[in-house]
């Protein structure tokens, strides 16, 4: 057998159909290791959302009761008189959690002795006064705080309404409605 052929190239004595054989196995075997990996993967993340699923329906299940009281026994911890400050006082500590900025604007109004945001009538001595906000803010968590720490003062807060709009600077502009209460004595 020659070893050269007629240029003067040295012949190769390997074949080309095993070399295609040997490339043809390597692939067929990758792609079953990586079907197998995926799998696998796959297998541990539905796991996962089963773990996730149960978790989620667990706590919600857990959920301590919520007791309501009528408003007959809120009338001793609602004040007894109108006290614009202390709204203020508060609007401006819900703004400072919610770490609005400077750049941030902040409206809102406070009118007295207005009508019931409710539909069943209560006591006439209750009183109710609106807090109409109009605010803008570079990010809706901040909008979101702020409800929060509305929520949590010790001032009892209704929110009647909130409304969001995203401004096409990447702004949010947010309008928000909210009540107070206070047992007019006199």
């Amino acid at each position: 057998m020659r070893r050269y052929n007629v240029f003067g190239k040295k012949l190769s004595k390997t074949k080309a159909l095993p070399l295609m054989i040997l490339v043809f196995v390597a692939v067929i075997a990758g792609y079953y290791l990586i079907s197998a990996y995926q799998n696998q993967r796959l297998d541990t993340l539905e796991q996962r959302e089963i773990e996730l699923n149960l978790q989620i329906s667990q706590f919600i299940n857990d959920q301590e009761d919520m007791t309501y009281l009528e408003i007959g026994e809120l009338m001793p911890y609602l004040p007894s008189e109108y006290d614009q400050q202390a709204i203020d006082n508060d609007m401006l500590i819900a703004k400072n959690v919610a770490l609005f900025e400077v750049s941030d604007t902040f409206n809102h109004t406070i009118l007295d002795d207005v009508s019931s945001p409710f539909e069943e009538s209560l006591d006439p001595q209750v009183k109710f006064v609106r807090v109409s906000l109009s605010f803008t803010v570079d990010d809706h968590t901040k909008a979101l705080s702020f409800m929060e720490s509305i929520i949590d003062m010790t001032t009892i807060y209704y929110i009647d309404s909130m409304q969001f709009s995203f401004l096409t600077d990447g702004n949010v502009q947010v309008e928000m409605v909210i009540y107070t209460f206070y047992n007019d004595v006199n």
